[in-house]
């Protein structure tokens, strides 16, 4: 066996494996022996099939399973002796085809993703705007007549009027002023009373069903979030789409408002828990608080990790993770990610990829770990609040803990627990490191920061749904 590592630079690497003879002869033989011995073949009495009939019909999986075996194992063993920091998984090169040779030294060459090496810094002297979203009478009005709405009698019209909704069928178009070919297209919902663009607004009113006539989505819409609904593309992508789209309108609901009482109350907030409009409004503003500290939580975090990205610049083997993405995602059957895919969504990627390495260095350099224990209690934790939310009082530990065992056996179930504390851990960590500056926002400007070029991508494709308004 020799294993031997060259380093095409910082943050790539070849590592090639030689595997002789001697490393594999006696397993492979044990192998196909034990095979022999269970075969039954015409002409032979049962486990008396010589060697060589065996060889022939299983020889050359068993090889191929064991060299699979062998690399596998040393591979694994020269990162880790190594201490090598890849990104990905080794991605073999010069795949030849498998020869039955006992007597052959076999050579494998895999390609390495390497990741960079760098020590984050940041301090009390890094500051942060801590936004705090104020929730105003208007605001909370809003959501009261949505749920009205929501929750009223629709009735269908055959002219659009100043507080019906119209849906439709919206399709992209070219320079030409012609339907784009291979353009967005989407079905969708306008509500004329939340326009805000007068005009726009005013070239709805009067429309009748079946009507198409040409639209500018961004004028209907009230922020990214919400044009990223309508359209049926990610907010990351909404500076590629056409300005202008056609809209034939499918058909046209007049909306009764549901009244303002106990029926609608326990609807919404659930049974008993607002018996006056007063209550009910009181319930609806404190959801709301609670729905939008979690979206300026995710603004701050967006903005520490710019500074982070900043500050660090970063560079990644990006051909090799290119290349390993397209190994990875022509495996899924039902959708294969093609090199166009790519290319298109790699620069989010990447800006994801880059905050996992530096969050993993903040996690070393401040010793902060996820102990199994921690895992243990936070499913224990879990699940008596789900056993609380269906009315059922306190769990008997034997109970308990037997609930628990069985949600630790699924690995998948487990990994998220742990990325959830991680996560966690991580925030605590910024919000007791850098300095926040509360700063009271109105729900329109926090939107509007929230909606600017840095704030994209992702992170408002995150950022909840009560961003409509």
């Amino acid at each position: 066996m020799n294993i031997t590592q060259e380093n095409i630079d910082e943050l790539n690497a070849k590592v090639i494996i030689e595997i002789e003879p001697s490393d594999y002869e006696n397993s492979v033989k044990s192998i196909l022996d034990g095979h022999r011995k269970k075969m039954t073949l015409q002409g032979f009495r049962p486990g008396k099939v010589p060697f060589g009939v065996a060889k022939k019909m299983y020889g050359k999986s068993v090889l191929a399973e064991e060299l699979n075996r062998i690399l596998s194992e040393k591979l694994n063993s020269h990162i880790k002796d190594n201490e090598l920091n890849i990104i990905g998984q080794p991605l073999p090169e010069d795949i030849e085809e498998l020869e039955l040779d006992f007597n052959k030294t076999f050579e494998f060459k895999y390609q390495l993703g390497i990741a960079p090496s760098f020590e984050v810094d940041l301090s009390a002297k890094d500051k942060f705007n801590n936004y705090k979203i104020v929730v105003d009478e208007e605001l909370v009005g809003k959501y009261v007549k949505d749920f009205q709405r929501r929750h009223g009698n629709s009735t269908e019209v055959d002219k659009v009027g100043p507080e019906d909704l119209i849906y439709g069928t919206i399709h992209e178009l070219g320079k030409d002023g012609k339907r784009k070919e291979g353009g967005h297209h989407n079905h969708t919902t306008i509500a004329i009373d939340y326009l805000e663009n007068k005009d726009a607004k005013k070239k709805l009113i009067g429309l009748e069903k079946g009507t198409t006539t040409k639209i500018e989505p961004a004028k209907l819409a009230k922020g990214d979030v919400d044009l990223s609904q309508m359209l049926g593309v990610p907010v990351s992508e909404l500076e590629s789409v056409a300005k202008e789209y056609e809209l034939t309108i499918d058909s046209i609901n007049n909306i009764e408002l549901h009244e303002l009482n106990t029926e609608l109350f326990d609807k919404v907030v659930g049974p008993g828990n607002a018996t006056t409009v007063e209550e009910f409004r009181s319930k609806i503003s404190m959801d709301l608080e609670n729905y939008l500290k979690g979206d300026s939580e995710k603004k701050l975090r967006r903005d520490i990790h710019d500074k982070l990205l900043e500050r660090q610049k970063l560079t990644l083997p990006d051909e090799f993770i290119k290349r390993w993405l397209l190994e990875q995602g022509a495996q899924n059957p039902e959708k294969p990610i093609s090199q166009e895919d790519i290319d298109r969504e790699y620069g989010d990627y990447s800006r994801m990829l880059k905050v996992q390495l530096i969050e993993s260095q903040i996690a070393k350099q401040n010793d902060i770990k996820i102990e199994f224990t921690d895992i243990q209690d936070r499913v224990k934790a879990n699940i008596k609040a789900q056993f609380a939310s269906f009315g059922q009082g306190e769990v008997e530990d034997s109970m308990l803990d037997q609930f628990a065992q069985n949600f630790l056996q699924k690995e998948e179930e487990v990994r998220k627990v742990y990325d959830q504390l991680l996560d966690e851990r991580i925030s605590e960590y910024y919000k007791n490191t850098v300095k926040l500056q509360e700063k009271e926002v109105t729900f329109d400007e926090f939107v509007k920061l929230a909606s600017t070029k840095a704030g994209k991508g992702k992170f408002m494709d995150q950022v909840s749904n009560l961003l409509k308004f």
